[in-house]
């Protein structure tokens, strides 16, 4: 029987607890408080910890769950601030560490039901847009950090280490839009274009020589060429209890790029806000 911790209690935290405990029969779940996690550690050890925190407590929260667990999740926001991202990365570059981004977009089925076909085409000089928009729902948090780490996982699943040599086109920031634009060394483009508004919107559009895709996240709606295809169904899992499976094998090297990758964007989100 594992044992997992969700630290963090409000509805992510919640979902996280549910989606575990109803979808594995050897898997005991427990939900425990930031604050108290803080303040008064857990003595006894886990096999999983998932932290689902306040993005202000995040690395501290990581520094104690790094000894207390075989291997701990971390929810986006991973941090506040850069000197919360150095804190990780330094965990990260510890010898034997199990540290993993959760990723659950990357495991929805609509992702899924596009993505191998996707990466079965050349995407050199490919264009490839994320499109987000909707209300703010961190206090703590501009949204555009919020939503960023999302889309820097799914084109980290279509151009495996994209970071490597990837440069700023365009770069515009504010606490309520994003808009950039970064050439990668293959000739594709990556392009960022969030805004807060009270209508919500998640898109990824994909032009390539090869094909041409369009993603819809929030109607579940997939076209390749023009055309709909069936959402698969690949599995009884929804997202997070298939990034739970995923992440117990972490990949730590996949990890410390994307970490590396939102650390350089909060950067420069600081740097033109």
């Amino acid at each position: 029987m594992k044992s997992v911790a969700v630290i963090g209690q409000g509805s992510w935290g919640k979902k996280i607890f549910n989606s575990v405990q109803n979808s594995f029969s050897d898997v005991q779940v427990e939900m425990l408080s930031s604050r108290n996690f803080l303040s008064s550690p857990p003595k006894r050890n886990f096999d999983v910890i998932w932290i689902a925190g306040r993005p202000i407590n995040q690395a501290r929260t990581l520094e104690i769950a790094q000894n207390k667990s075989k291997v701990v999740i971390l929810e986006k926001p991973v941090g506040a601030t850069l000197q919360d991202f150095s804190i990780i990365e330094d965990l990260l570059s510890k010898d034997n560490t199990k540290i993993d981004l959760s990723r659950p977009w990357c495991f929805s089925n609509t992702w899924i039901s596009v993505m191998e076909k996707i990466k079965s085409w050349d995407l050199k000089g490919a264009s490839i847009s994320f499109d987000r928009s909707g209300p703010k729902s961190h206090d703590e948090i501009p949204p555009v950090e919020d939503w960023l780490p999302h889309d820097i996982y799914l084109a980290s699943d279509l151009i495996p280490e994209f970071e490597l040599g990837a440069k700023v086109n365009y770069f515009k920031a504010s606490e309520d839009t994003l808009e950039a634009c970064l050439d990668l060394s293959d000739g594709a483009t990556l392009n960022f274009n969030f805004r807060e508004t009270k209508v919500r919107k998640t898109q990824v559009s994909i032009s390539a020589d090869s094909g041409m895709a369009f993603i819809d996240f929030l109607e579940k709606r997939v076209q390749v060429d023009g055309k709909l295809i069936q959402l698969k169904l690949p599995d009884n899992h929804d997202e997070i209890s298939r990034n739970f499976l995923s992440s117990i094998n972490v990949d730590n090297r996949k990890t410390g790029e994307l970490l590396r990758t939102q650390k350089w964007m909060k950067y420069l989100i600081n740097q033109r806000s």
